[in-house]
């Protein structure tokens, strides 16, 4: 039995199947399957009812998923050797949403491994409701994203930025405003999945603009990419500014005042890391202000 083998059960039972598993642990879907045939030869019975398509975790796996859940946490503490502020040692695990501070994540954990060369960083990106389950299950230790759009029950929120919304154009588009670069322009929206693209839709609705859409993207490098050939124009949030410049793509801010998401770092109180979840804020507070974006004031959202 290895931790890796706990790790897919768990993943099944908090995802709902096999595949959904696979895609949360950034593995195949035949390697979810061989650790779980792995783990039921070691136990000597079944934890999956395979009789429902997709197959569902059984009595017993539902039992023993309780006892996983256990054993991970301890196996994470394990490693969690905290020794002062001044020398932080081990393992955080941090989950990020893919569109939020791309430049910004990066110039954090390089400082903050040069500060404290003994913590180890387990970075986790994917979708921001996928990865709140994983914090509120233990399973990552914070949470970069922007703010919910809901009830997060427990888990506290923190802003520390707020990052520019803009339309970003091919290079030389004419357009005067964002308003007359919606109307001269197709338009690329930027994918249903993630919460910026709701605010978006909203503003646009309150404003009167409805932009001829011409196809959907979940990828803003993919839409930066695109936009940079012509195909029309976008509006996404400015996570990479180097991105636009490489391309040469024109950005316009998007309303006036101009619209805005914040940005927090999400966590679970009582977590014995606590000393490394607020070294790492710290630091994405630091890398926001060097990175010449916009700080915000810190506020906290518990329970709300």
């Amino acid at each position: 039995m290895s931790i890796r083998e706990l790790e897919s059960l768990v993943a099944i039972a908090d995802s709902g199947s096999i595949t959904a598993a696979a895609e949360r642990l950034f593995l195949s879907v035949p390697a979810v399957s061989a650790q779980i045939a792995s783990l039921e030869a070691a136990l000597g019975t079944p934890m999956l009812d395979r009789r429902y398509k997709p197959a569902r975790l059984n009595p017993a796996g539902t039992l023993l998923c309780e006892r996983a859940r256990a054993v991970l946490n301890s196996y994470r503490q394990f490693y969690e050797t905290v020794a002062d502020t001044a020398d932080l040692a081990g393992v955080l695990a941090v989950g990020a949403s893919p569109t939020v501070l791309t430049t910004v994540i990066p110039k954090t954990l390089v400082a903050l491994r040069s500060a404290h060369p003994r913590i180890q960083i387990r970075m986790q990106y994917g979708r921001a409701w996928n990865l709140l389950k994983d914090l509120q299950h233990g399973q990552i230790d914070a949470l970069i994203i922007s703010q919910p759009p809901v009830s997060m029950g427990n888990t506290q929120w923190t802003q520390f930025a707020q990052e520019p919304v803009t339309v970003i154009a091919p290079p030389g588009a004419k357009g005067r405003n964002d308003e007359s670069l919606l109307a001269e322009y197709p338009y690329i929206r930027f994918g249903q999945r993630f919460w910026v693209a709701d605010t978006i839709a909203a503003h646009l609705a309150e404003r009167g603009i409805v932009p001829q859409q011409i196809m959907q993207a979940d990828s803003r490098e993919a839409i930066a990419l695109m936009v940079r050939h012509g195909l029309g124009v976008s509006i996404v949030p400015e996570s990479d500014p180097p991105l636009s410049k490489l391309y040469g793509l024109r950005e316009v801010a998007l309303g006036k005042p101009p619209l805005t998401r914040n940005i927090g770092l999400a966590q679970t109180p009582g977590n014995p890391k606590q000393a490394l979840i607020d070294a790492l804020l710290h630091g994405l507070t630091e890398a926001t202000v060097s990175s010449r974006m916009k700080p915000a004031p810190s506020r906290s959202l518990g329970g709300t």
